[in-house]
């Protein structure tokens, strides 16, 4: 489905490209960036080495942050998967887009005194993509695992995808999509005992080697470390015999070797990517969907963890290499998923103004190179509670400067205001200090939620 119509410009510049000799188009035109964007399911911002874990064994990510630009303020667009995952290929918030929490399940209709929204179900065909609008610019796209936006009536297929293996209706692969041969997988097999974070590697790495010739887009969205916790059993007796519990606990054994194989499957397309001489022409992209399950996860020094729009929901890892661009250092800036769009736009030549549809989220081009980013805000919308080991109430948030509000819909709690400068643990409430600030950000917040006609509760 195509959502981009040519530029009337294009007719000119086919006329030239026609009366161009080939030898002066391949001098004039080089070869637009391939980009992989590797996303890890529910992976916490303090779960790798580089980032605070002192278990995990990921000396491939290490190595890559080391080499390249980490982001130590990036944010999911929400603690879930599904909206974190629709704003990425959107460039929209979740509100604007109505999918605020995971899709699938059955979800309450009622939180105490509130009546609770009912969101879209999937993402609409009608919503232009990145993997559309690079489809347009020439690139060969693929989709490559989990997807949990989606439809039987909206194949992905019709959001600019022409490789599409490896994903299923749900969230993780099910309890018997973890190993060959993934009787949850749709339209996939494999042998008995395969694992599948090297199944899916395998796929991608097959798609790279075949279009290596032509611009790609990969899109590798892994299972890992997603729950129920499921590795390879040789892997997992490693970290039992190191004297971690195989299932319980913090970073627990199970935990750790999902870990080390998403690390490996980090290594593997890396390497490939140098192995096929594209690695100085292709962006590479790694991040995760939302924070850590706060039981197994390490989301320290961050408050909470996945579904809580406290730091530990919404704070997560993030690498970026642009070749050519970025050079290795720590990113300080706030950022956000609806930030790809356009940033992927403007690394391939276009200009995020002149795309036909909203952009919630700024191009990051130019603190790739050390500059500025102007921006007032970013805005997190929940009207569902969120699930995790506690319950969490309807409540949205906003970041402005070091400045942090968490506001509790149908006032079922009062409004939090933090200073993350200084207490990124979220252990200080200022909002009894600060109430013209805290007025001051309900009304830039209410004001998102009006602009985005987002789904909003009701008090019954």
């Amino acid at each position: 489905m195509n959502h981009f119509a040519p530029l009337a410009l294009f007719g000119a510049l086919a006329a030239l490209f026609l009366l161009a000799s080939p030898q002066q188009v391949d001098a004039q035109t080089p070869k637009q960036p391939n980009i992989v964007f590797f996303l890890v399911d529910d992976l916490g911002y303090g779960d790798l080495g580089y980032s605070g874990s002192n278990l995990a064994q990921t000396p491939n990510i290490d190595r890559f942050a080391q080499q390249n630009l980490v982001f130590s303020n990036a944010y999911a667009a929400s603690p879930h998967c599904s909206p974190t995952r629709a704003s990425i290929v959107t460039g929209q918030y979740p509100a604007r887009l109505h999918i605020t929490v995971w899709i699938g399940g059955k979800k309450p209709t009622t939180y105490e005194n509130l009546e609770i929204p009912t969101q879209k179900r999937f993402l609409a065909g009608d919503i232009p993509t990145i993997a559309e609008y690079l489809q347009d610019k020439g690139y060969t796209t693929a989709q490559v695992g989990k997807w949990h936006i989606g439809s039987p009536h909206v194949p992905i297929e019709e959001h600019g995808f022409d490789y599409v293996i490896g994903h299923r209706p749900g969230a993780g692969p099910g309890p018997k999509g973890w190993f060959g041969p993934y009787q949850s997988i749709q339209n996939f097999d494999g042998p008995e005992g395969e694992y599948i974070t090297d199944r899916l590697t395998d796929e991608a790495i097959q798609f790279m080697t075949e279009t290596k010739d032509e611009p790609f887009f990969l899109l590798l969205q892994h299972y890992d470390v997603h729950a129920p916790l499921r590795a390879p059993e040789a892997l997992v007796q490693k970290y039992v015999d190191q004297g971690h519990p195989r299932e319980k606990g913090r970073e627990n054994a199970t935990f750790l070797a999902m870990k080390e194989c998403t690390d490996a499957s980090f290594g593997r397309i890396i390497h490939t990517l140098e192995a096929l001489e594209i690695a100085d022409n292709t962006i590479v992209i790694f991040f995760s969907d939302n924070g850590g399950v706060s039981y197994y996860a390490n989301n320290l020094p961050l408050r909470a963890g996945k579904k809580s729009l406290y730091e530990g929901g919404i704070r997560v890892p993030m690498i970026v290499r642009v070749p050519g661009l970025t050079e290795a250092g720590v990113c300080d800036v706030p950022v956000n998923s609806v930030d790809f769009f356009p940033t992927l736009v403007e690394l391939t030549g276009g200009n995020p103004a002149e795309i036909p549809t909203t952009l919630d989220g700024l191009s990051l081009r130019s603190i790739f190179a050390g500059g500025e980013l102007k921006r007032d805000a970013l805005y997190w919308h929940m009207p569902q509670p969120g699930k995790d080991w506690s319950v969490i109430p309807p409540q949205g948030a906003m970041r402005m400067g070091p400045w942090k509000l968490v506001h509790h819909y149908g006032e079922t709690k009062p409004d939090e205001l933090y200073n993350l400068d200084s207490d990124i643990s979220e252990e200080r409430n200022l909002a009894r200090r600060n109430p013209e600030r805290v007025k001051e950000m309900r009304a830039m917040l209410e004001a998102h939620l009006e602009a985005t006609q987002a789904q909003t509760v009701t008090i019954r």
